[in-house]
């Protein structure tokens, strides 16, 4: 009975969670590799938004028999209003673990720790030799829920696999599109840059789907993200509904304690 009551509350809480899944496109989608591929006779590029928040992933291939080189720095995701977020920053990433352990000899305590990690710091320019590639890292540029969706390009259409769920699902076109944004990056053939190549590759969203359905019901895509948010009731829930998992378990327990404790015993009667 508790495990059923606690499975309620799980159950309740995650169905105040909504999400969308956004879908984007752009004139380099390749539908036969379901992919965003920019190429030429030099480099070619491939464009990965798979996961949470819009993790942009860039993977740079060189074509050529010459190094080829990146400079982060200069590269960066342009957003509709003119914003702009660098695919580099002057930070240094640090993990470590410590091992500790204590001996006591008589009223004598002695103990040590070691600490090991890793520094780790994105370079501001990669160097790419002939026929390899290049990645940077999953870098998230789009966070936030799209509210105010029109009413007019709204449709109901079946959720993946799952069967008889519908999901509301809205359709854009470049003129119209909610959220747009640019992908500027910034190579050369020579590592002092003087022949930079330029190459500046728009994207926008072509559609929305919004449900409570959550990502594992959906096969990852490269071209598409998801956000999440959690409902008014969800908040709410959120702080009743736990007092309420603590309060129906110590509830639930005593009950169950009571149900199986032995009652007392009959009184002695005398011969």
């Amino acid at each position: 009975m508790k495990k059923i009551f606690l499975l309620f509350f799980i159950v309740l809480l995650g169905s105040c969670t909504q999400y969308q899944y956004i879908t984007l496109d752009s004139n380099v989608y390749r539908q036969d590799q379901q992919s965003f591929i920019w190429e030429n006779d030099t480099v070619r590029i491939r464009y990965i938004f798979s996961g949470n928040s819009c993790p942009l992933t860039v993977q740079i291939y060189n074509k050529m028999t010459q190094p080829l080189y990146v400079d982060w720095k200069k590269s960066a995701v342009v957003y509709g209003d003119g914003s702009r977020l660098s695919l580099w920053n002057d930070q240094v990433n640090i993990s470590s673990t410590t091992v500790g352990s204590s001996v006591r000899v008589g009223h004598i305590t002695m103990g040590g720790a070691q600490t090991s990690g890793m520094i780790d710091k994105r370079e501001q320019i990669s160097f790419i030799p002939p026929n390899s590639y290049v990645s940077v890292r999953p870098l998230a540029i789009m966070s936030n829920f799209i509210r105010e969706l029109p009413a007019d390009l709204k449709k109901r259409v079946p959720f993946g696999d799952v069967n008889d769920t519908k999901v509301d699902r809205y359709s854009f076109t470049p003129d119209n599109t909610p959220f747009t944004f640019r992908c500027f990056l910034t190579l050369a053939t020579n590592d002092n840059f003087s022949n930079s190549i330029y190459i500046d590759q728009p994207f926008w969203v072509s559609g929305i789907m919004q449900t409570s359905m959550g990502p594992s019901l959906v096969l990852p895509a490269d071209n598409m993200f998801y956000v999440s948010r959690t409902t008014t009731m969800g908040h709410i829930m959120g702080g009743v509904g736990t007092v309420a998992i603590v309060a129906g378990a110590v509830y639930l327990e005593a009950e169950s304690e009571s149900y199986y404790a032995p009652g007392p015993p009959p009184p002695h009667r005398r011969r």
